[in-house]
């Protein structure tokens, strides 16, 4: 999630004191398209950050972890197993879990980051979902930096100033996998640790460990040197993507210690889905291009398989009139950061993405998420 800059006023939208978030997907697996729409309602309540455990070992109860999701986040209760996930890590037991995209796995090591003092690590394989989080984190007044290869000399040094203060404010730090498995950093961690300071490891798209999987991520492998290092520091593994043999081959790789498993069904009852046969369509590109012209000036993301398929639709659906931008690894960082932001923005109406975009991108406005294999 993302500090949000003042969307331009869309028309279907007219809320003051609720932020709507509706999410409308369209599914091609090179015969059909499904849509999906999502209806989410968020109050918002900003107050200061503040504990609630009052000694490391203490597990803190319900009714306190509720009292920040309300103050912090906006939400009235926990969702699915939140709650369970957060009551295991603050106990310092290891837990996989396992959520449908959209859950509230972010959830699961931001409220123990505010629950106790000290920092929790977050390991995420997405700089962009990085910078969104941190971002957004931010906003609430909560104490959240990330490290990444795309940052000046100047920030990343300010940062680590901080870790090495006393007494460093920050709640949430976001690294990437990659930065783990250099000696220098590892080599910080464990001084870190040695000053009472690390209290939890979140390892975000954990099915990237695996083999079995097409996200696969090399660096992944390498985070089992954080059990080795840090063997009393307990490790929260989330993933929206693992079937049976990925989830131990996750489970076993990070070393997981009797992990609490969490599992959460993926039906979605607030989800209506529309399947449309690519065969009974003339032209799929004007099919598309007719659907975001017909709702409005509204935000949507296109996610396609493959590079070139992502600039090939945004060419056509920018040749149509619709203001969109691809957006995957083969940019530079630079132009990459500038499509996000204008799409954030609301600058242009349409990302055309690979499928690791995340999901945990947020407006203030109506939001589709279109999938396209063609």
């Amino acid at each position: 999630m993302c500090q949000l800059k003042k969307p331009v006023e869309r028309p279907k939208i007219a809320f003051r004191v609720c932020d709507l978030s509706l999410s409308l997907s369209l599914i091609s697996d090179s015969d059909l398209w499904i849509l999906s729409y999502i209806t989410v309602i968020m109050k918002k309540s900003l107050l200061p950050v503040q504990s609630v455990c009052s000694n490391e070992k203490q597990i803190c109860g319900k009714e306190a972890l509720v009292k920040l999701l309300r103050w912090h986040f906006g939400h009235a209760e926990f969702r699915g197993k939140q709650l369970d996930a957060i009551e295991a890590v603050l106990s310092g037991r290891d837990c996989f879990c396992l959520m449908p995209t959209g859950g509230g796995k972010s959830m699961c090591y931001q409220i123990p980051a505010l629950a106790k003092p000290g920092i929790v690590l977050v390991v995420s394989p997405l700089i962009a979902l990085m910078e969104n989080q941190v971002m957004a984190l931010k906003e609430k007044g909560i104490a959240a930096e990330f490290l990444s290869s795309t940052q000046t000399s100047h920030v990343r040094n300010k940062i680590h100033e901080e870790l090495d203060t006393g007494k460093p404010s920050l709640r949430l730090l976001y690294v990437t996998p990659e930065l783990i498995a250099t000696s220098g950093f590892m080599s910080k961690l464990t001084k870190i640790h040695a000053r009472g300071l690390l209290n939890l490891i979140a390892i975000d798209e954990a099915h990237c460990i695996s083999t079995w999987g097409h996200d696969f991520r090399p660096s992944y492998r390498k985070l089992q040197s954080l059990r080795n290092r840090l063997p009393d520091v307990p490790i929260l593994a989330l993933t929206a993507t693992a079937v049976p043999k990925v989830q131990k081959e996750v489970i076993e790789s990070l070393c997981l210690q009797n992990p609490l498993v969490l599992k959460s069904s993926f039906n979605r009852p607030n989800i209506y889905y529309e399947v449309r046969y690519k065969d009974l369509l003339d032209d799929t590109y004007a099919d598309l291009s007719n659907l975001l012209k017909l709702c409005g000036d509204v935000c949507a993301i296109v996610y396609c398989l493959e590079r070139t398929t992502c600039d090939d639709l945004s060419a056509h659906l920018s040749k149509d009139g619709i203001s969109c931008a691809a957006y995957h690894a083969g940019l530079n960082n630079k132009l990459r950061s500038s499509v996000l932001d204008d799409w954030i923005s609301s600058k242009i109406q349409v990302v055309v993405a690979t499928v690791a975009f995340g999901y945990d991108f947020f407006l203030n406005s109506t939001l589709w998420n279109l999938f396209s294999c063609t």
